[in-house]
């Protein structure tokens, strides 16, 4: 159709109008009625030039020009992909003279139309931008339109994620602009400006600082700065918040002047204001000068940090529900819901990473405030002054310590756990007093000052477990004390309890073990008195306890007191995707590899139970995939714990284990599940086939071309913890098939080589992959590996920080002979094979003997002088290893 051929149907207008006409009556049946009209008159082919005819009529009323408007926008954005570009351009310019329209009503409407056919492709659209700064630049009753659709326009740039030199020229355009107009008294819209600048310095800092002067731009900002207007003010605090973030030099000749400002501004009324105005100091900490930079304001910092540290209203309102005895009230659905969002440490206190918190104040996790701005600044402080803040701090935390106002004190218990990491060392002579200070305020009767005192205390767990020598006199007070508050009336201090026990025991380790029986009485209490959250909770404690005691929690009596409350809940619940029933599910999974063989009389329960989750689940995923307008897509949660236990089976059951796997169909259902989409779920099933290897391969060997492929297909270091577990299990496939690998090596090593070429030393997944690879090199001959000399380099360097293992023992018999078969490696290299070989500390002695007659044999080829020179060449602790270990 020839747009300017184009001329509406006066029936079709009619009916348009018509049902426009309708759409404005606030009647429920009627707005059926037009929806239903609206689906059908919106299939006529031309209706978006109706439309546009309607807006453009002023002889229709202004509310149905509006309507047409929003209209406007839906349907081009349905039928955007269908229309030509040359209709597409006469929409625009149309659009565009719209924007000038005298009805404020069609400016807006027309506005949203014009952000719509920007977003996607704003390059194809050179003028647009011209057109709307020549608007707002004009000063009349439409520049307020263009410079709103000019904010829009580059904020959805930000929220579409645009390409940097999309941003570029958008910005470069216009932030020079807009610091002019932020220089004009007369311009009514510096508060819209700035915040649309620190947008964009929130995600493009360089960027912006190519396309405006960032000196010019803070100068005009700080002429706001003394605004009345609290939306101002958080907005200039976040531009020096911004500027400091981003080291910007510009920000150094005004500093002493900002900082005086964000002093004021952090003591704001206003919570948001202090907030923002916060940030700085919590920024600030992660500087390398943040000494230097706070030393002279910090007498008049410390006090007002402090402060800040009490709880506020705002908070004590959303804590209201839950500060006094609510241990036998039932968790709401909120309750359960925020636990799944949350690390089990976090339930009171503050991240390093605001980012970590909740907006949703429902419950007692309560977001980002103030309070934990505020600790956070002080804990980075702490940290970076070290004991240097004491003389300055401890006045304070003496007076506030003791104050009669319990929230006050609170704040200090607070303050005392945020310097724990900085000043741990200057605090010692003083935690014997402050420890036992602790114990006796989780006696305190406000439920707050007992959820901050078991936090506080978590933070100084390191020096309470290894203070003194007699456990009598903080180890077992302090472990006593949390178990107690595990049935704390009240159930934030249960959850406080159980987080810090958790680090306790993580801290402990086998410290733990004269006291298991007093610790599973505690989680003996646990199991009879907590609900969802605390429960949950539980089950990381008992995980806890496994890892930090190993098999000594496996005893007959400890069993006992254990393993029937857990089966009890594992028992309970028949729905996989319930969340109590997952968090049982890791629990065991963190547990069953300490109890080894223990777990026998509950293993058969659990295995089948784990095999049904996974065979249900893909059954659910073919269903679906299939036909999705049938069936939805199932939870993998569950399949992906299921295979978490089974792995874990497998490790503590070991041969016990193979009765299962020969008489059930698990090894078919991983060859699905090694293939999976979700890369957790590939990640754990691809470990567990791994240890099939080891403790059943002669099961697994009739199968064992078609898993060797997918083993191959999952060598991508993109997904790091699936490529690790890949390359172990192929690793674990040489070392028990032995040369019988070697139709598959070709394609085993160019993932392999691609990996190696640029390793990260310090990644397991590299380790692994180098281990992996001399194993192969071990057990196949006649290898073709491109720039093997680099290749070897690299293994020398990963395999060297392998603590002493059979797989190391293998690895280094197939270095060993890589290394003979490449004699060229040695020339230049040989560095790294002595360096690697050192790093042993107990070999066997066939192997030590290899390497010896390498070593041997590389420096009778040098002859005496050259090895000299080589051999000065080497650092001396490494001479004396060579020495130590091979005489060399």
């Amino acid at each position: 159709m020839n747009w300017g051929d184009w001329t509406p149907q006066e029936n079709v207008i009619l009916s348009i109008r018509e049902v426009l006409q309708e759409a404005l009556i606030p009647d429920n049946e009627i707005q059926k009625n037009v929806q239903q009209k609206l689906n059908l008159i919106q299939n006529i082919s031309d209706f978006t030039y109706y439309l546009l005819f309607i807006i453009s009529n002023p002889n229709y009323s202004e509310e149905i020009r509006s309507l047409s408007g929003i209209l406007l926008k839906n349907n081009i954005n349905s039928v955007y992909d269908s229309i030509s570009q040359e209709h597409l351009s006469r929409i625009r310019q149309e659009c565009l003279r719209l924007l000038q329209d005298p009805c404020k009503d069609i400016r807006i409407s027309i506005s949203n139309v014009l952000v719509m056919l920007a977003k996607d492709n704003l390059p194809a659209w050179p003028e647009l931008i011209p057109f709307l700064m020549n608007s707002f630049d004009a000063s009349n009753e439409f520049s307020e339109i263009a410079l709103n659709t000019l904010f829009k326009i580059c904020e959805e740039l930000i929220r579409n994620n645009k390409a940097d030199d999309e941003i570029y020229g958008v910005t470069r355009k216009v932030f020079p602009k807009l610091n002019e107009m932020l220089s004009q008294e007369k311009c009514t819209f510096h508060h819209d400006i700035i915040r649309l600048v620190n947008q964009f310095l929130q995600e493009y800092f360089m960027i912006v600082k190519q396309s405006l002067d960032l000196g010019l731009y803070l100068r005009n900002v700080m002429k706001h700065a003394d605004s009345d207007d609290i939306e101002m003010q958080k907005q200039v605090s976040l531009t020096f918040v911004l500027y400091l973030d981003n080291r910007d030099e510009s920000l150094l000749p005004h500093l002493h002047e900002v900082i005086l400002y964000l002093l004021a501004k952090t003591q704001h009324k206003d919570s948001e204001v202090a907030l923002q105005a916060c940030e700085f100091w919590f920024t600030a900490t992660k500087l390398t000068n943040c000494k230097e930079l706070l030393t002279p304001y910090m007498e008049k910092l410390l006090p007002i940090l402090l402060k800040n540290m009490k709880y506020s209203d705002y908070e004590l309102s959303a804590l209201k529900d839950c500060l006094g005895n609510d241990s036998n009230e039932k968790d709401q659905s909120k309750d359960i819901y925020r636990y799944q969002n949350k690390d089990a440490g976090d339930d009171e206190c503050y991240s390093d990473d605001e980012d970590n918190f909740n907006e949703d104040v429902d419950d007692c996790y309560i977001g980002w405030t103030l309070r934990k701005c505020s600790a956070a600044s002080l804990d980075g402080i702490a940290v970076r002054f070290r004991d240097e803040l004491l003389p300055l701090l401890v006045p304070y935390l003496n007076e506030i310590l003791s104050h009669q106002d319990y929230y006050i004190k609170e704040s200090a218990i607070l303050a005392l756990g945020a310097v724990a990491e900085g000043c741990m060392l200057g605090l010692k002579p003083f935690l014997p007093y402050l420890t036992n200070y602790l114990i006796n305020s989780m006696n305190d009767e406000h439920s707050v000052i007992r959820v901050i005192t078991c936090w506080t205390l978590g933070r100084y767990v390191g020096w309470i477990i290894n203070s003194d020598p007699s456990p009598h006199s903080f180890f077992i007070p302090v472990m006593t004390v949390l178990l107690k508050h595990f049935v704390d009336d009240n159930k934030r201090v249960q959850r406080a309890a159980i987080s810090a026990f958790c680090i306790f025991q993580e801290t402990a380790q086998c410290k733990l073990i004269p006291y298991i029986d007093l610790i599973l009485e505690g989680f003996e209490q646990g199991f009879q008195r907590f609900q969802y959250r605390s429960l949950y909770l539980l089950y990381d404690a008992i995980g806890a306890l496994a890892q930090s005691v190993g098999n000594q929690l496996s005893k007959p009596e400890y069993i006992n007191k254990l393993m029937p409350h857990l089966m009890h809940k594992f028992s309970q619940c028949d729905n996989y995707s319930d969340d109590n029933f997952i968090a049982v599910l890791e629990c065991l999974s963190n547990i069953i590899p300490a109890l080894e063989v223990s777990f026998l009389p509950y293993s058969e329960m659990v295995y089948w139970h784990c095999l049904s989750i996974i065979t249900d689940t893909i059954r659910s995923s073919v269903n679906y995939s299939e036909n999705p307008s049938e069936y939805d897509l199932p939870d993998k949660e569950p399949m992906n714990v299921a295979h978490d236990v089974l792995y874990s089976m497998a490790l503590g059951l070991k041969s016990h284990f193979v009765k299962y796997v020969m008489n059930s169909n698990l090894v078919c259902l991983l060859y699905t599940t090694m293939m999976e989409s979700m890369a957790l779920i590939r990640q754990t099933s691809i470990a567990l086939y791994g240890e099939l290897i080891m403790l059943c391969f002669p099961y697994l060997s009739g199968t064992v071309s078609e898993y060797i492929p997918i083993l191959i297909k999952n060598l991508d270091d993109k997904y790091e913890g699936v490529c690790n577990n890949a390359s172990w299990a192929l690793g674990k496939l040489g070392s028990v098939m032995g040369s019988s690998i070697q139709p598959y090596v070709a394609d085993i090593l160019i993932p392999f080589v691609n990996i190696l070429r640029t390793p990260n030393m310090n990644r397991p997944m590299f380790q692994t992959v180098a281990l992996s690879f001399c194993i192969i090199c071990y057990v196949c001959t006649d290898l073709n590996v491109p720039d093997i000399e680099f290749i070897l380099k690299n293994c020398c360097m990963l395999i060297r920080n392998v603590k002493d293992s059979e797989e190391k023992d293998l690895a280094f018999r197939g270095l060993c002979k890589a290394v003979v078969s490449n004699p060229t490696f040695c020339k230049d290299n040989f560095m790294y094979f002595c360096d690697a070989v050192a790093s042993w500390n107990s070999m066997r002695a066939d192997l030590k003997d290899n390497i010896k007659a390498i070593l041997a044999s590389f420096k009778q080829q040098c002859g005496e002088e050259n090895w000299a020179v080589f051999y000065q060449q080497c650092p001396e602790p490494l001479r004396l290893r060579l020495v130590s270990l091979y005489g060399i």
